[in-house]
């Protein structure tokens, strides 16, 4: 059967030779739904594993009774049967991951545990995924569970099966602090792990081999050897992209590298899915043909290479659903029945699912079914499509190329909102561009691999085979590169609101309906109408779902003055967006090394996902308070990112911070201009809005030899009765000036100066007696801020307290008149 024929049924046996109106579902196929269903309410709503169970206990006494009193009229029980054991399935596996260790976060330990998983190695730094034999705090003792050991400073690596016994100090994985982040927290979830071990390297000693799969053992070594191969005959940038190609190891790969393959839509070639399972299997299935392998002994050996392959490249779900549907399509041919695609993608998502019901929160599965769907399903309409346009213009189109077009087409329909959602990015190139990278990668995925393979035994022999490779690769990435610098071959979308995704799926569905000439219609033994009311019930539901996600969205948007205090770890970082449209960044953070161009990934590229995601594609002024790494670290990212009018900074003699001083010139090597500010000036950006300098004073006041906190910007912003005060660093020295400077400092909302330190004068919070009063401040910090006395003397003023490190980003919002307060990690409150 090929894809033509599967596409008429949804659900059904895969061809139509009869002609059939509809498109029917199987049961299997709602049971596949209504499992996954289940999986995602317990994953997103908070429901006691203990009630579900209860509930689906219930419902096996419902199905019961009604298979001996209404045997033909059961079937709603079994499906909600299912559904709930989904739930059941998603807060037993919580439940799991959450440890004692876990409530022992922030303190010493030490824990001995198993590599139950391959190492990951990036910038220094080794993560294992640690089965836990015995973990030590103080006198108390535990065992069991999971954690990842994060070691630091690691030179030598560990591998699967070591046994080792590390001390540090455990941290339980936050949530993410800025709205639409990566949400490592539940990704750690879905690993089964509730904690995180931070441990120096030379705190960290293997002590013996642990009792593991033999299998996974073997798979794992051999990907180590491959590794070190690949890393002897390839230059660092292409042995990073080779394992990225042909094992999805992302860790060593250049992070804006990464950002191009996202944004020209072809970072599925660096994650291993369909595209990769079918080329190893065409190779698999190439060899048996040559040597005429027997059907049956075909299949097995197929069978086997892939789930080595799979557990090679660490089992995730994409690698796994493609392998599952290539081994069923391959034993429907060996037993002479018709390919049916949607009944192999309910099965592999059962298989997954039921090995781990929270897999259906990653982005990977819901990506990878979303994109099979989208070729399988919408695939052979467009080929269709594509032969009728070349018959109307009396030509014949090849199939191959139809398929060509409709495959990349298909997959980027099938996912277009989820990635839209997930990394708020569309691409208009990607079909392009994925119609003439795929096919390099296969060729890249062979001659790499082949090229480790051949080095393993003898190195030069290696390197023949790896000289091809390199040239391919340079075009490769040359052929990324060009898609990526095209005007228009990507732009970023602010945060849609979640009821898109159901209306797209939708909408995608009628049109398939309609271009086909069927209508829908479910099928469900014994009971025939049931299949119109679920039909009905679905496209109600779809509808509620998108108005209330619109509804939601278009609330969002009310005009006003927004101010976001951005969760950048230890450093500043806020967004200023006034009624009129203009936009001021205050600073963008910055982590060690961030600064001299050391960390491509730090603060500035927290900063600039945030500022995509709420929408903004330009900044009108850029201020940078002062010189200090956590507060201008990140600006570099940031204007290599979105267009910068203006930047402001204090007047500072030059070489007093030669790394700033560098990144000053770079700005104005682009272009932009840059310019001081002193207390006195103003910024007038929007005629609603004032914005004050207030310090630094003007030179004939300053002292001899301020220091750089204390000679940094101070403004003052007003927005009719309401005012805000970013105090950035100024300590006690640079507050005394203020005070003695008559300017007005009362203000409803502080920016809390240093991160809420211990230099500070009380009599400087008296003056501001803010209502609501920030603290961008990271955890763990060395520093102990904030300070005990400051959060003290703010709650004598009566000020509101909010953290960066506790309640992750905050967000101010008002009118001129009302102002409400919504952070990260908390509800909304009313401030006023």
């Amino acid at each position: 059967m090929g894809f033509k024929e599967g596409m008429v049924a949804v659900g059904g046996t895969g061809g139509d030779p009869a002609g059939r109106k509809g498109f029917a579902v199987p049961p299997l196929i709602l049971v596949a739904a209504l499992y996954a269903g289940g999986c995602a309410a317990g994953y997103f709503v908070s429901v006691a594993a203990g009630v579900a169970f209860l509930g689906s206990l219930f419902t096996i006494l419902l199905a019961v009774i009604g298979y001996f009193y209404a045997r033909n009229r059961n079937h709603p029980l079994i499906y909600a049967l299912f559904f709930f054991l989904g739930v059941v399935g998603v807060r037993l596996a919580v439940a799991e991951a959450v440890t004692p260790l876990t409530a022992w976060s922030d303190h010493y330990a030490v824990v001995r545990g198993t590599v139950v998983a391959a190492p990951e190695v990036r910038q220094g730094e080794a993560r294992y995924l640690l089965r836990v034999a015995e973990a030590r705090i103080g006198e108390k003792r535990f065992s069991g569970g999971r954690l990842l050991l994060v070691v630091r400073g690691a030179e030598k690596v560990f591998g699967y099966g070591d046994l080792l016994t590390a001390k540090g100090f455990l941290r339980a994985p936050r949530a993410p602090g800025n709205p639409g982040e990566f949400d490592y927290a539940r990704y750690l979830e879905r690993r089964g792990v509730g904690v995180l071990l931070y441990a120096r390297a030379e705190a960290v000693t293997r002590t013996g081999r642990g009792s593991l799969n033999p299998v996974v053992g073997a798979a794992l070594w051999l990907r180590e050897r491959l590794f070190a191969a690949m890393d002897a005959l390839f230059p660092p940038e292409q042995s990073a992209l080779v394992k990225g190609i042909a094992f999805g190891a992302r860790t060593a790969l250049d992070p804006l590298v990464n950002e191009a393959f996202r944004e020209t839509g072809v970072v599925h070639i660096l994650s291993v899915s369909g595209l990769h399972v079918g080329l190893v299997l065409g190779f698999v299935l190439g060899i048996a043909r040559s040597i005429r392998l027997r059907s049956g002994a075909t299949l097995l050996v197929s069978l086997l290479v892939l789930i080595f392959y799979d557990l090679m490249v660490g089992a995730g779900p994409p690698v796994v659903r493609a392998t599952v549907m290539a081994v069923l399509f391959l034993w429907a041919k060996h037993l002479g029945r018709e390919r049916d695609w949607p009944t192999a993608l309910a099965v592999a998502a059962l298989i997954i699912l039921l090995a781990n019901p929270l897999a259906v929160g990653d982005p990977g599965f819901q990506l990878s079914f979303a994109a099979t769907w989208g070729i399988l399903f919408l695939g052979p309409v467009m080929v269709n499509l594509i032969e009728g346009c070349g018959a109307r213009l009396q030509r014949k189109v090849p199939p191959a190329l139809a398929w060509g077009v409709a495959v990349p087409l298909g997959a980027q329909l099938g996912t277009l909102p989820l990635v839209a959602l997930y990394y708020g990015l569309v691409s208009p190139v990607a079909v392009l561009a994925n119609i003439l990278a795929v096919p390099l990668t296969g060729f890249i995925l062979l001659c790499g691999v082949l090229a480790a393979v051949f080095g393993l035994f003898y190195l030069p022999l290696g390197e023949i085979m790896a000289a091809p490779t390199g040239l391919l690769l340079d075009l490769f990435t040359g052929l990324i590169r060009f898609f990526d610098r095209l005007p228009g071959a990507f732009f970023y979308l602010p945060a849609l609101p979640w009821g898109i995704v159901p209306l797209w799926y939708g909408l995608l569905y009628l049109a398939v309906l309609r271009l086909s000439g069927r209508p829908a219609r479910a099928a469900v033994p014994g009971r025939s109408g049931f299949g119109p009311f679920l039909a009905r019930a679905a496209v109600l539901g779809l509808v509620v779902v998108a108005w209330l996600g619109l509804f939601r969205w278009v609330g969002g948007m009310t005009p006003g003055l927004r101010v976001d205090f951005l969760d950048v770890g230890q450093g500043d970082s806020a967004l200023v967006r006034t009624p009129g449209g203009g936009v001021i960044l205050i600073d963008a953070g910055g982590w060690p090394g961030e600064l001299e161009g050391k960390r491509p990934d730090g603060a500035g590229m927290r900063v600039v996902r945030y500022l995509r995601r709420q929408g903004v594609r330009h900044i009108d002024v850029l201020v940078l308070t002062h010189p200090h790494e956590d507060h201008c670290g990140g600006a570099r990212a940031v204007v290599e990112r979105l267009p910068v009018r203006l930047v402001v900074v204090p007047p500072l003699p030059r070489g007093i911070a030669p790394p700033y001083d560098r990144l000053l010139d770079d700005f104005r090597a682009r272009g932009i201009r840059v310019c001081t500010a002193k207390g006195g000036d103003r910024i007038r950006l929007d005629p609603a809005v004032e914005v004050a300098v207030l310090a630094p004073l003007p030179a004939g006041k300053l002292p001899a030899a301020p220091t750089l906190n204390d000679a940094s910007l101070v403004l003052r912003l007003r927005y009719r009765e309401r005012s805000v005060l970013f105090a950035a660093d100024v300590e006690q020295e640079g507050q005394g000036r203020l005070l003695h400077s008559g300017v007005r400092l009362q203000s409803d909302v502080l920016k809390v100066p240093h991160h809420g330190s211990a230099h500070f004068l009380p009599a400087f919070y008296r003056a501001v007696c803010p209502e609501v009063a920030v603290i961008s401040v990271g955890t763990p910090n060395r520093f102990g801020q904030p300070a005990p006395a400051a959060l003290a003397i703010l709650q004598r003023v009566g000020a509101k307290v909010y953290r960066t490190d506790q309640d992750g980003a905050v967000s101010l919002w008002t009118d001129g008149h009302n102002l409400k307060v919504h952070t990260a990690r908390r509800f909304l409150r009313r401030a006023a």
